[in-house]
């Protein structure tokens, strides 16, 4: 009885060392990841804005926009996204307003990257970023070709009013 109770602690022992050992293989394999990077092009967007609550800039404040774009490798598309004002310093002491943001390129037969995260707008009725500052947000998931989609992309504001969106896939 005392050799069979041994034995079987044994071989627990050994298959959960195995597995601890296959958890830190599967970690170390996930800690070096590769990165896809695609640069989008984003034209000139259409931008409506909802003055919502109180008249003028206040908490609550939905903007929304849209945009034609196409990535380094001539695939077009569509950006859609709203941003929800939930900051607005006080009269002379910041700045910037900050904003939470979620958008969608769509680039059609269901492949979609998401995005989300807050972003920091000028407080002077301006109702997009400050030129050539670029602002980094979360990618939050995606569909078909881009499903399980993570990662993180950098948004820059051009002169002329077009965008250029930098998407770091990390796998």
């Amino acid at each position: 009885m005392k050799k069979l109770l041994t034995l079987s602690l044994l071989v627990i022992l050994m298959t959960s060392c195995e597995q601890n050992q296959e958890l830190k293989s599967k970690k170390s394999k996930t800690s070096n990841n590769t990165s896809t990077i695609i640069k989008i092009n984003q034209e000139v967007p259409n931008i409506i804005h909802i003055d919502l609550h109180k008249e003028g800039a206040s908490h609550g404040d939905l903007l929304a926009f849209d945009a034609d774009v196409i990535t380094n490798n001539n695939i077009k598309g569509k950006l859609s996204g709203y941003l929800l004002t939930i900051f607005i310093p006080e009269e002379n002491h910041e700045n910037f307003q900050e904003k939470m943001l979620q958008m969608v390129f769509d680039f059609g037969e269901g492949n979609t990257i998401v995005v989300g995260g807050k972003s920091i707008y000028p407080n002077i009725d301006k109702s997009e970023i400050v030129e050539n500052q670029p602002q980094l947000r979360a990618i939050i998931g995606g569909t078909g070709s881009f499903i399980g989609a993570r990662g993180q992309i950098s948004t820059k504001r051009n002169d002329d009013g077009t965008y250029e969106h930098f998407v770091e896939l990390v796998e």
